[in-house]
């Protein structure tokens, strides 16, 4: 495995950095302006998110972490409460429930999807649960009408783990436009990316107004300050969070915004080559994919027979592929291994294969032949 750490040039890479062309010059005039902390350039994103993605309400920050942690706060979660949530996705879905004093409990997922159970959520809610936390893996959407009956039923909110969703559609809206809250996502391998960064999208105006204050020490920015010596516009509205995402990250964003739809394009041209070519193997079986889900190949997951065989395979014919998550119960902080069957299989054979923006049509080629072959050993 130590190509791991050497990553020649003729390695496939099963992510790439997407940065536009015209990112370091959009990013100099902000320097110049010498207004880098959060300002216009911070606004003219939030409206950007709030057009592309149909979303009433939009707030930014640093992480997708901190939108994670921002919208629980908003949503009144605190010590004491559960969150019924996904096992199978990167820690930071389940550590943000920790941070805010919470316990996550995890419902099983759909083998088929990797998204959380409906089913298995309803479950698993009690009287301290205050939230469901989803994610739609792999930005293939979760079945948001069937969750959304289970939580309009229990009187729940959900908020949305969209760190792989930025761009997919459920039932042709976009995600993120739709329903209580939505997460998003702007690390660096993500399709808009501006190194690291955040957005929380809302429906509801009362949520937004809370998530503003959870940004920025428990104060809404936008307020005027109503006295000429008085620092703060307002008093603070109980205790918050330093997580307000500055001009220059601002800047970043907004250029990969404007960007998305070519990068977006690209992924799906590739994925759906993955799907047509690599739909009736034997030993390597694809996600499902729902016919009114619109994904946009945030990653490209599959359930492959002899995982770590597979993986030795690819490897020494120079393709990166990757296991992206564990299933979480098996880290200690989440208290222990749930009995949850389908997450179990998961945990045993899932693996990305490359897709990014950068990828050449040799490329993928190069990654289909060489799957099919190891799919007729």
């Amino acid at each position: 495995m130590e190509n791991d750490f050497k990553m020649e040039e003729s390695i496939i890479r099963c992510w790439s950095v997407c940065i536009p062309e015209n990112a370091a010059e959009e990013v100099t005039k902000t320097l110049q302006s010498k207004w880098i902390n959060t300002g216009k350039k911070e606004k003219e994103f939030r409206a950007k998110i709030c057009d592309r993605f149909q979303a009433p309400y939009a707030v930014a920050c640093m992480t997708g972490t901190a939108a994670l942690k921002i919208a629980l706060k908003a949503l009144g979660v605190g010590p004491g409460d559960e969150v019924v949530s996904t096992p199978f996705t990167f820690i930071a879905t389940n550590t943000s429930i920790l941070e805010v004093g919470a316990k996550p409990v995890f419902a099983d997922i759909q083998y088929g999807t990797l998204n959380i159970d409906p089913k298995s959520v309803e479950e698993k809610i009690t009287d301290k649960t205050k939230a469901i936390m989803c994610v739609h893996y792999a930005g293939n959407p979760v079945d948001l009408d069937e969750l959304r009956a289970v939580a309009d039923k229990h009187g729940l909110p959900i908020i949305e783990d969209s760190a792989h969703a930025m761009a997919s559609e459920y039932k042709g809206r976009p995600i993120g436009s739709t329903g209580d809250v939505a997460t998003f996502s702007f690390q660096c391998v993500k399709i808009v990316t501006s190194g690291d960064g955040g957005v929380v999208t809302t429906t509801n105006e009362e949520v937004y107004k809370k998530l503003k204050k959870q940004t920025w020490y428990g104060i809404d920015r936008d307020t005027k300050k109503t006295s000429i010596l008085d620092p703060l516009p307002c008093p603070p509205d109980g205790l918050g969070f330093k997580s307000n995402m500055n001009d220059i990250t601002a800047t970043l964003a907004c250029v990969a915004i404007d960007f998305l739809d070519t990068a977006l394009a690209r992924r799906r041209e590739i994925g759906q080559r993955y799907r047509t070519e690599l739909s009736s193997l034997n030993k390597v079986k694809l996600l499902d994919y729902k016919e009114h889900w619109t994904p946009n190949y945030q990653i490209f997951p599959v359930h492959v027979e002899d995982r770590e065989r597979f993986a030795h395979y690819m490897w020494e014919r120079n393709i990166q592929v990757n296991v992206n998550n564990r299933r979480n119960d098996v880290y200690e902080m989440f208290g222990g291994l749930c009995d949850l069957p389908n997450l179990k299989r998961a945990d045993e054979d899932v693996i990305l294969i490359p897709l990014h923006f950068d990828l050449t049509d040799e490329d993928i080629s190069r990654v289909i032949k060489n799957i099919k072959d190891y799919d007729n050993e």
